[in-house]
This record gives C-alpha cells, structure tokens and sequence, in this order.
C-alpha cells in the first residue's frame, strides 16, 4: 500500500477512528475520576542471627536464616502482626483491608525484609509501614527458636522507617484521559485497517480499473446542476445554450464516439446503450440523462428511454408521470405517436408509461425486444435507463439487446466483488464503468 492508500483508508473510516477516539478519552476520564490516588511509603528491617566467631555456626546461621526470611515476610502479612497494627495506628482499617495495602518483600540475596504500604492518604501510608515494620520487629523475636540456650536468637532492627510521601505513585491521574484517547485512536486506526482488508471497497481509478471484465472510461464529479423538468422550458433552453454538458460528460461521450462511430450524425448506424448501477443512489439516471443532452449537442438524433419502469425514476425526474409511456406502448394501449416526448430538437424521450406490476415481464417481452430495433433504424443513439442491479435483472435482459452497458458506481460504495460479480453478470455486451460522484481530491475528472 502507498501512503495515499493509507490515508484514504484513515479518511474512509475516520468516523470510526473518532468515535473509539472519544470512547477512549472519556474511559481515561472516568478512571482518573474513579482512581483514587496512591501514596506509598516504605520500612526496611534488617534481620541477623548473633553467633560466635566459628566457621561452622556462621555458616549454620546464614543457612537458617536464607531459609527464615521469606518466612518472616509471610509473617508480615498475618493477622499475627496486623492486628496490633490496626488496633495501635488508629487507622480503621480491617486486618483484610491492611493486607491488601502491603507489600513485603526480600530482596534477593540480602537480609533486607521491605515493608511497602499503599494508601489513598500519605500520613496513612506512613503510619502503616512504620506499624508493621514495629510489630514485625517484635514478632521477628518472640518467633525465632533459641539457640545455645538464647531466646529469641533472630533480631530484627528497623533499617530505615518509613517518610512520608511527598507526591502519589504511579501514573499522574490527568495523564488518563491522554492515554485514553491515544490508545482509542490507536484502536480505530487499527480496526479500520482490518475493516478495510475486510471490505475491500474499491475507491480509486487504479482500483477500479483493477476489476476483471470491465474497463474504466470515465470519472465524473458529482454534477451540481442536475437537468430536470424544468431545463426543457422554451425560456430555460434559450439561456443554456441548448443543453450544454460538463466537461466530464463531454469526456465520456468523446470516448463512446471512439468506441461506437455510428453515433455521430454524419455515420449510417445507432449504438444502444445500456445505463444501470449497482444500487440505488449511484446516479445512473443523472449520467443517462447528461450524456444524452450532451449527444444532442453533436448534432445526433437520441432516444432516451426510461427502462425502470417499477421505479420511473427519470419519468418523474422530467415530470412525465402522466404521461403514456413504454408500458402502454410494449402492451398495445397506445401508439408510438402518443408514448413519446420531444423534450428538445434531437431529444426524444419514452415514459416508463401507466404503472404496472409486470415491470420484469414487459422488459423481457419480445415487444420490448421490437421496440428496441426500431429505436435502432430511427435513431443514432439509444440510451436506455435502466434499474439497479439489486433491484433486478432487467438490465441485464436489456444490455444483451446493447451495444455496450455503463455501469455507475460511487467509488467506495461497493466492494470489489459485488462489483466483479455484476460485470459478470452481463453477457455479450462489453461493459464500462464509470465512477460518479468522484471528489476532486481523488484525482483528475474525466477520462482515466
């Protein structure tokens, strides 16, 4: 992956990342609220065995006593010696609640027993160290044998008492909400990485030209000004220069005519084309309707026929609801003088026509089929709008009847696969896709 790659995964998926962001910042505030601080304060006792000046007691001795001192930091820790503890600090606290506050350690390799208390005040962490390593003191004496007729023959002095602490252990509370946050947003960029590998949704034209099957012709930007009922006014077609396309429309249409001379006026033959999308929402209807403006601009004699005839997108689109379309013409309730529309000269357009629950079977209807090549010997470019592959087949019947299909998508819309399985869904026809709706920051517009 590139660096670009990269960031249009971060920016496809920053939704994500934020969210965990916030998740994470407001858990670290919650844990500084619920956290109380730490104050640790820590005794040593230093324990020895008096013998003589003998190898062997002095050997004997350190023997013992290696063997005692874990014994000795156990002790620490009972009730043996917390109870004087709780009872002479004045603490309140239960020997439980003291035995969760300590830690006593041995050092390795020394005669060091370390008494580390932990408390949410420093005077109680003082107060209980020092307690512990007193008693302990006092227990280390009683507990040990005698030796050589000596009671009490380990000794237990107190090294260094425990100091008050000046500042709380551990990590500053304010510090939580930064580390929240940072291993929120660490989370999200993770998560959106695997999500991304997961959901491999193709959002560039190098992706999009990586699917088998199809090629890529064309990236359009989404167009602000959308032709509509109203763009075919007299009044409105006299101040827009009779239907003047975008520039990527343009483009598009320059590669058609490479593909498919006969389009042009000047060229004996028509080219049927075939407009659908993936799903609904992906402009397909705005890209038909556009590019056929922009046809009749070279001059050209276009059919643009509304295919979806359960939705009538683009008969609502041009405000054409009541009138007489293909479904009375395919089913014989009226003419072809009466189902057809001359929006502009050049311009003809077909109504989906009366509403109807046999929107599938009409499209695969062998009138349908009729419809289509007599549309061929009138026309020089038929275009036909069609429904979403998701919503049904029909595109599909009709671009066997086509001389290629364009099929829309929204780069980052659609997952690769979906895609690839719709282009081969198709059969005979080639199929080109063009990416609507592409932002500028996803590169130039146009012809890719």
């Amino acid at each position: 992956m590139t660096l670009r790659d990269y960031v249009d995964v971060m920016k496809r998926w920053w939704k994500v990342i934020a969210a965990l962001t916030l998740v994470g910042a407001l858990a670290g505030g919650l844990l500084s609220l619920v956290l109380p601080a730490k104050y640790v304060a820590t005794a040593q006792l230093y324990v020895s065995i008096p013998t003589s000046d003998s190898a062997t007691e002095l050997n004997q001795a350190a023997t013992y006593l290696s063997r005692e001192l874990k014994s000795y930091a156990t002790v620490a820790t009972s009730p043996y010696v917390l109870e004087p503890v709780a009872k002479d600090t004045g603490v309140g606290k239960s020997v439980a609640d003291l035995q969760s506050m300590l830690d006593v350690t041995n050092p390795t390799a020394t005669s060091i027993i370390q008494v580390d208390a932990s408390a949410e005040t420093p005077d109680e962490a003082e107060k209980v160290a020092n307690g512990v390593a007193k008693e302990l003191t006092e227990g280390v004496g009683s507990l040990s044998p005698e030796v050589a007729n000596r009671a009490g023959a380990v000794k237990a002095t107190v090294l260094s008492k425990a100091q008050r602490p000046d500042k709380a252990s551990g990590i500053p509370s304010w510090t939580y909400p930064l580390i929240g946050l940072a291993v929120g947003a660490l989370i999200g960029v993770v998560l959106a990485f695997i999500m991304g590998s997961l959901v491999r949704r193709p959002r560039t034209a190098e992706e999009l030209r990586r699917i088998p099957g199809a090629s890529l012709v064309a990236s359009v930007p989404r167009v602000k000004t959308l032709s509509d009922a109203r763009s075919f006014e007299p009044a409105a077609l006299e101040r827009s220069a009779s239907g003047e396309s975008t520039p990527q429309i343009t483009a598009l249409r320059s590669r058609l005519q490479q593909r498919h001379a006969e389009v042009l006026p000047q060229v004996d033959g028509c080219a049927v084309l075939t407009v659908t999308g993936d799903r609904s929402g992906d402009g397909a209807t705005t890209v038909a309707l556009e590019l056929a403006r922009s046809f009749v601009g070279l001059g050209s004699r276009v059919a643009l026929v509304d295919a979806h005839l359960a939705d009538r997108g683009m008969t609502e689109l041009l405000a054409q609801q009541t009138h007489l379309g293909i479904c009375d013409l395919v089913e014989h309730r009226a003419p072809a003088n009466q189902s057809t529309v001359q929006l502009e000269q050049g311009l003809t357009f077909l109504p989906a026509g009366s509403p109807t629950s046999r929107s599938s079977d009409l499209v695969c209807s062998e009138p349908m089929v009729a419809l289509i090549q007599e549309l061929r010997a009138e026309f020089d470019v038929v275009i036909l709008d069609c429904s979403p592959l998701g919503e049904s087949a029909d595109a599909v019947v009709l671009g066997e009847l086509s001389d290629e299909i364009l099929l829309v998508t929204v780069p980052g819309g659609v997952s690769s696969d979906r895609l690839q399985t719709a282009v081969e869904g198709f059969r005979g026809a080639p199929v080109s896709i063009v990416a609507n709706k592409v932002r500028s920051s996803r590169g130039r517009s146009g012809l890719v």
